[in-house]
């Protein structure tokens, strides 16, 4: 499986809210994005040479964007692409998740955890019910206080106390999703972590004191 180019992905973000609303500029284009005001800039004004959007100006505060039909068509191209692109991850999600799960019950591990309470960890937790492992506990600032199926989710700031033996990172970088070894910004690395992508022939399981 390959990532989606992070260019492309935020090509299809910026169709996406053009069609719902032409209502955009360079600093609310950065927050959709989550990039800096000068990388969402250089993305509009990428889109507007090929050809997609066309800028409607009111005045030097107020630029309209609307779809093109080379716009329409590119959107329709670029969501078959990441449909394709997500059915896949989630199929490989699913197989690569139950491997971790089925070795951590072979090495002897009955408590996990899950770092993101996400549909990845959703997967996931489909291999810890298959293998007879424990959930002791789900971590997720942007959910924290909400409930992931009967536990509720703590903040990241939880994790050291946590009794799990291994913690598995479900959180990912939407664009290259596949990335081993990904971690929010503020999250310090834990020798209890485990990636569901590890590398090929890498070992899930490792001694942990």
């Amino acid at each position: 499986m390959t990532s989606l180019d992070p260019e492309r992905y935020r090509e299809l973000a910026i169709l996406n809210h053009v069609e719902q609303t032409p209502r955009l500029n360079n600093r609310l284009a950065a927050q959709k994005l989550g990039v800096s005001v000068k990388l969402a800039h250089q993305t509009l004004r990428r889109m507007v040479a090929k050809g997609w959007l066309h800028i409607k100006k009111h005045n030097a505060r107020r630029w309209d964007y609307f779809l093109t039909p080379s716009g329409m068509s590119e959107k329709a191209r670029l969501t078959l692409q990441f449909l394709d692109f997500t059915l896949e991850f989630y199929r490989e999600a699913r197989r690569r998740s139950a491997t971790v799960c089925r070795e951590l019950a072979e090495n002897g591990v009955r408590r996990v955890g899950l770092l993101g309470a996400n549909e990845l960890a959703e997967i996931v937790f489909l291999g810890i019910r298959e293998w007879g492992l424990e959930l002791a506990g789900v971590f997720d600032n942007e959910r924290s206080g909400e409930r992931f199926l009967r536990l509720r989710i703590a903040p990241m700031a939880d994790l050291a106390t946590c009794p799990a033996e291994r913690i598995i990172v479900c959180l990912y970088d939407r664009t290259e999703p596949m990335r081993r070894g990904f971690l929010p910004q503020g999250v310090s690395p834990d020798r209890r972590f485990l990636w569901v992508f590890a590398a090929p022939g890498e070992e899930i399981i490792r001694e942990h004191p």
